[in-house]
């Protein structure tokens, strides 16, 4: 199978169209239109919905994108290591990180990003599922966890520690204690099993009146004043005020990470170095 079928295909995919595609790879678009004939006969499988001049893919596209990229990047890291260096970064560099961070925090810290390095794509998956990376279906992931995964490299960037927030406007910081005879936000579903809500239920003293299985919900709950709750520092809304910090809750760790063969492309490398620095030194975090 010819690289030049694969590049063709990923800029595709990427695009939506056959233009953007030619443009983004400096072909024309008749050898891309050629490229992407030959490969669906070779794979014996259509690879791309076409209406109105866009191009969608289809479920044998969809299963065929994410070896595609890892082809791709092989490619790279076989140039990379031949050449001793990389070129000047450029391409699409796919992010997975929880919800909170993509609503929040990582929107500010990309538009910087793109103006620093105008020749990388952003593709931002916003998820609180962890995707499987072995699959190459993201390139870098921040995440949430006690320790990373070992088949990922990176760093810890910080940690968050978790504090009882209330509405700015109704609450005042107190003693824990003293909060404790306050209503509470609580959680449901699999939130209900995390640590800082197993001791709100041993610690409470009265009822819930709300409960969410979600964190930003938790957080739009206490804002509009319907209770305190427990929340880490990437959950500090505007309209929240820190009531009382949560000594006995271990604090969660915050990572960057991505594949060890990945870490050398430049795109990835820089794109890493960014998010890494952005998010340890944002002060809403404090």
């Amino acid at each position: 199978m010819d690289w030049n079928y694969i590049k063709s295909f990923l800029a595709i995919a990427e695009t939506g169209s056959l233009e953007l595609a030619a443009q983004k790879i400096r072909v024309s678009t008749t050898t891309i239109f050629r490229h992407v004939h030959a490969l669906e006969n070779q794979t014996g499988a259509r690879l791309f919905d076409r209406i109105r001049g866009q191009y969608s893919l289809t479920d044998a596209g969809t299963e065929m994108l994410a070896p595609a990229r890892q082809i791709m990047n092989n490619f790279e890291i076989i140039s990379t290591n031949l050449s001793g260096a990389d070129a000047l970064p450029a391409g699409l560099v796919r992010i997975t990180a929880p919800t909170s961070f993509s609503y929040f925090f990582l929107p500010d810290h990309l538009a910087r990003f793109q103006e620093r390095w105008p020749d990388i794509q952003i593709e931002l998956l916003a998820s609180n599922h962890e995707f499987n990376m072995t699959q190459r279906y993201a390139d870098i992931a921040v995440r949430v966890a006690a320790s990373p995964p070992e088949h990922l490299v990176g760093k810890e960037v910080r940690t968050l520690q978790w504090s009882i927030y209330g509405a700015a406007d109704k609450y005042a910081p107190a003693d824990l204690d003293d909060l404790l005879n306050a209503p509470f936000v609580g959680a449901s579903g699999t939130l209900a099993s995390y640590a800082p809500y197993k001791w709100l239920d041993a610690k409470r003293r009265h009822p819930y009146r709300q409960q969410t299985d979600d964190l930003i919900a938790m957080a739009q709950l206490a804002c509009a004043g319907c209770g305190l709750a427990c929340l880490p520092s990437d959950l500090a809304l505007p309209g929240l005020r820190l009531l009382a910090p949560m000594p006995e809750v271990a604090a969660n760790k915050l990572w960057v990470l991505t594949h060890p063969d990945l870490r050398n492309i430049s795109r990835i490398r820089e794109t890493m170095r960014w998010i890494s620095k952005s998010l340890k030194e944002d002060p809403r975090l404090l």
